[in-house]
Parts: structure tokens; C-alpha cells; sequence
């Protein structure tokens, strides 16, 4: 488990690293390689917080279309391509409908409403939201799988920069089947602009970690389902399994 990390972020920070049209660099690596990645960086970040302390549950519900269209455009490098999802914020009582929209390889937008704490229906006000944001058919999108983990969030003091750690991340479709990461955690650096010489890059890269594309959903979808075309996620899906053996 992680225990060390950096003091609480005031208010007025947060509000300045929001980040919602960012660069997205992800990293996984086992838990204890992490621990040592954050006490390098601790006088350089400042930690969100919750009640129950630093470590916030996230609960996630993945709509796509009967088709699969979501995943099928991640898988083949689409240069428009979206995750469609209700995240849940336990700690808080909050809950969002969530798009991140992958614009190229560098840029990543994130739009989001609130809806009531708990809910799971999308209704015309949501839809409506939807199709302002996707070029998808709306009406034809569904839960499909639900992903949980635990996350701990820092924001740079000086750096433009938010830093977010996920733990023990489980998928479950809602037909049937599940996958987990185990003892591995994901390591996601949001930046704008992206910078290679941040004090958290610097300490991956030091940790020997290179970057890997991984969106949960989407390599969720991949070690799931093998009917599916998945060649070009292979590779990062079979690292990741080897890490988790």
C-alpha cells in the first residue's frame, strides 16, 4: 500500500490545474516502484484529499454501442475517438456523465455533468449532452462494463501538471467476466503543455518506466473478449499481463 504522499492541495491550486484540455502520459508499474517514484517527488506536489484521507474510490460505468464502436476506434488509432462513461466519486456523493475525447495523440478534452448521486440512466437532457459531443448515435449507446479502483491525485506546485496513481483496478462486464490489474498500478501525468523534465517525469523514467497506452476500458475490452480484433493492443495488453504474473 501506499503510504507517504505529499501534503493536502488548497483550494485555489486545484482550481488551477483543472486541466480539462491536457497531454495524457500513462506508465504502468508494480506498486512498490510507485511508492518510490512518490517519495522522490513529495516536496513537489500537493495531494487531494477526501474524507477518509488520501486514497479516493472511483466507481465507473462504460457505455458503448451494440457494435462496439467506442472500443473499435481506440483500437484502430482513430484520430477522433471517444470514452463514454457515469463515474461515481464515493468519498464525495458525486456522480458525473463523463466524455474524454482523444483529439490526437497529444490532446486529450474532457466534458462532464453533474447528475444525481448514484444515477445510471441516460435521459434525453443526457443524450442531448452526448450527441453535442460525440459523433456517435446516442440513442444506440449502453452500459457495458463497470470498472472500479482506487486513486491518488497530486497537482503540481509549480509545474502546470496533475498526477493521478490508480490501484487495484477491477473490470467487470455487465454480460459476464471479469479482469483485474492485481498488484499493478496505473501512472497517468496530465500536462499542458507536456514537459519531459517535470520532477514526476523525471522520477518514472528514472524508475525505468516507459510509457504504455493504456485506457482501462479499452484494454479491459481487449483481455476480455479474444473474438474481437485486438493486434494492435497486443502488445501493451501482453506487457501488462507479464507484469502480473
Amino acid at each position: 500500500m501506499i503510504a507517504l504522499v505529499p501534503t493536502a492541495a488548497p483550494a485555489e491550486l486545484l482550481a488551477r490545474r483543472e486541466l480539462l484540455r491536457r497531454v495524457d502520459t500513462k506508465f504502468v508499474a508494480p506498486i512498490p516502484a510507485v511508492a518510490a517514484i512518490i517519495e522522490r517527488i513529495v516536496p513537489a506536489y500537493a495531494a487531494l484529499t477526501v474524507p477518509s484521507g488520501n486514497v479516493a474510490s472511483y466507481r465507473s460505468l462504460y457505455f458503448d454501442t451494440p457494435e462496439r464502436d467506442c472500443f473499435h476506434a481506440h483500437r484502430r488509432g482513430r484520430r477522433i475517438r471517444h470514452k463514454i462513461r457515469i463515474r461515481h466519486y464515493p468519498d464525495r456523493a458525486l456522480t458525473f456523465l463523463e466524455v474524454k475525447t482523444k483529439r490526437n495523440e497529444q490532446v486529450t478534452d474532457k466534458h462532464r455533468i453533474a447528475l444525481a448521486w448514484g444515477a445510471e440512466q441516460l435521459g434525453d437532457a443526457e443524450r442531448a449532452f452526448l450527441a453535442a459531443h460525440v459523433g456517435l448515435a446516442v440513442d444506440e449507446l449502453r452500459p457495458v462494463m463497470r470498472i472500479d479502483f482506487r486513486r491518488v491525485s497530486l497537482v503540481g506546485a509549480d509545474a502546470n501538471e496533475r498526477v493521478t496513481i490508480d490501484l487495484g483496478l477491477t473490470a467487470e462486464e455487465l454480460a459476464g467476466g471479469q479482469w483485474g490489474f492485481g498488484g499493478l498500478a496505473v501512472i497517468e501525468v496530465k500536462q499542458a503543455p507536456f514537459c519531459v523534465r517535470t520532477p514526476v517525469m523525471r522520477a518514472v523514467r528514472g524508475a525505468g518506466l516507459r510509457e504504455q497506452s493504456m485506457s482501462k476500458y479499452t484494454i479491459a475490452t481487449a483481455a476480455m473478449h479474444p473474438e474481437l480484433r485486438r493486434n494492435r493492443l497486443l502488445p501493451d495488453l501482453r506487457a501488462t499481463e507479464r507484469r502480473l504474473v
